[in-house]
């Protein structure tokens, strides 16, 4: 009886947590905004892998931030759903969970 009664608490807990993580992303969706606005203005200038030459050096650097910002436009909101995604399936588990073991504790 008091294991489950634990068990639920510990259960809570983890909602909450991941509740929690989902307010924050919501808070931060702004911060990323304006790390990929910078990003796009910066990428150009940073070679690429084993030692390629920049972008800067082949594009005009007009063309080369708007391609940045096109890719993360496109990137950032993929990872922001993806990770949404995850902590909400999360939270389902858990209330899934947690109606178990009240279920249990009630027969």
């Amino acid at each position: 009886m008091e294991d489950l009664n634990d068990r639920i608490r510990n259960v809570d807990s983890e909602m909450s947590d991941c509740q929690n993580k989902l307010d924050r992303m919501k808070k931060r969706i702004p911060l990323g905004i304006l790390i990929c606005i910078a990003l796009a203005f910066l990428f150009p200038y940073l070679p690429g892998r084993r030692g390629r030459r920049p972008m800067i050096e082949t594009w005009d650097y007009n063309n080369a931030v708007i391609f940045s910002a096109v890719i993360f436009a496109i990137i950032y909101p993929i990872g922001y759903t993806i990770g949404k995604n995850k902590l909400e399936k999360k939270l389902r588990e858990l209330k899934l969970k947690k109606h178990l073991f009240e279920k249990e504790l009630r027969n």
